[in-house]
């Protein structure tokens, strides 16, 4: 493909100029001859000429999907700490576990997990939305309990 020939364009999409500046709203409208400058579908997209005005939907939450679902894209914050917990969870539990292996490892595997936890609480701490907030603390009380009941029974 020569130099002068390109597939696509590129478009400033900031709401800010370098300097500070609101930039302003007119955004140069895509030639309708060529059909490789008008941008990819999804978000931020125009729809197409001709095209039904898009239904209003619901804005998808930052933490799923608009049905209330795990979002398809990066974990957030909330589902990293619960697949923490749900490990350490499954570690105190025995299940799962092979038939062979040693439970006094398995609670020490949950032990490491708890102070991952803890160590992720400190590190954060001012930084975490109220939800974050609730669900580190929630689980950190949860596993710990489990963890005492665990070592008390296993007769450490």
């Amino acid at each position: 493909m020569s130099e002068t020939e390109k597939p696509f364009t590129v478009s400033d999409r900031r709401h800010f100029k370098a300097d500070g500046r609101p930039r302003e709203e007119t955004e140069p409208e895509a030639s309708s001859s060529d059909e490789h400058t008008s941008p990819p579908s999804g978000e931020g997209a125009a729809p197409p000429p001709g095209a039904p005005p898009p239904a209003e939907a619901p804005e998808p939450s930052p933490r799923g999907d608009a049905a209330g679902g795990p979002a398809a894209g990066p974990a957030d914050f909330s589902q990293f700490l619960l697949s923490l917990g749900a490990q350490a969870s499954i570690l105190l539990s025995g299940q799962g576990l092979p038939e062979d292996a040693d439970p006094r490892e398995a609670i020490d595997g949950a032990r490491s997990i708890i102070s991952i936890l803890e160590m992720l609480r400190e590190k954060t701490d001012g930084r975490r939305t109220k939800q974050e907030d609730e669900v580190i603390e929630g689980l950190l009380f949860e596993l710990r309990m489990a963890y005492v009941e665990k070592s008390r029974a296993g007769g450490s």
